[in-house]
């Protein structure tokens, strides 16, 4: 019970709670699932900074090319975008796959 309790290196705090008959809990700890949340996290960083990277893109075209020049620019970052949006699409769906699979097991 200790063991299934996570409290392997707390054994007063398991006897006191089994001794006042505290309810305790079992959390199963799936490392496959700490992996993923992990690397979701780093890419929701990396799109922070694509974000902020889009602005500056943004300014530089305004700023450096020439009004015939900007519908280009803008298409091949509209390019980009859409690449990056169908990206963002298939880690939602993949999100939502392995939380109908967490939640059921």
């Amino acid at each position: 019970m200790l063991a299934e309790a996570g409290l392997e290196h707390n054994r007063s705090r398991f006897i006191v709670k089994r001794i006042f008959a505290e309810e305790f809990r079992v959390v199963r700890i799936d490392p496959t699932l700490g992996r993923y949340v992990t690397r979701l996290s780093q890419f929701y960083e990396q799109i922070q900074r694509v974000g902020n990277n889009y602005n500056q893109i943004v300014q530089a075209v305004n700023t450096h090319f020439s009004h015939t020049a900007i519908p280009r620019q803008v298409l091949l970052l509209e390019r980009r975008t859409r690449e990056l949006k169908a990206l963002s699409e298939q880690v939602i769906a993949l999100s939502r796959e392995l939380y109908e699979l967490w939640s059921r097991g």
